[in-house]
């Protein structure tokens, strides 16, 4: 599959394959058809990663382990563990899922940029 794109500029540019979406499949797609030297494009609308990174399965894995986390925390006395919560802030826990989440979204660019 090839494509043809046309610039502002009114320059046509080839493509060897674009991919719509940047999530697991159209990037894992292209990382594909550049090992064999195709020139490709990627297009986003939203956020590099696509669902799963940015709203479905990491976010879900990081405030699940928070509450597991929670859970051993809270069950450790009944194991010798002298362990007291003083405190639990929703901010510091959305602000340590939000950086996490970036740090993903900031190596797919890195990574695109190869």
């Amino acid at each position: 599959m090839t494509s043809d794109t046309q610039q502002s500029s009114g320059r046509v540019i080839h493509y060897d394959m674009i991919a719509i979406g940047a999530g697991s499949g159209g990037l894992s797609a292209v990382e594909r058809a550049s090992e064999y030297g195709k020139k490709c494009l990627v297009i986003e609308v939203k956020t590099i990663g696509g669902t799963c990174v940015n709203v479905g399965c990491v976010p879900k894995k990081v405030m699940w382990f928070a509450a597991n986390a929670a859970t051993h925390i809270n069950s450790a006395q009944g194991f010798g563990f002298d362990v007291e919560v003083k405190s639990f802030s929703w901010k510091k826990l959305k602000e340590g899922r939000d950086n996490y989440i970036k740090g993903i979204t900031n190596w797919y660019d890195g990574y695109l940029e190869d």
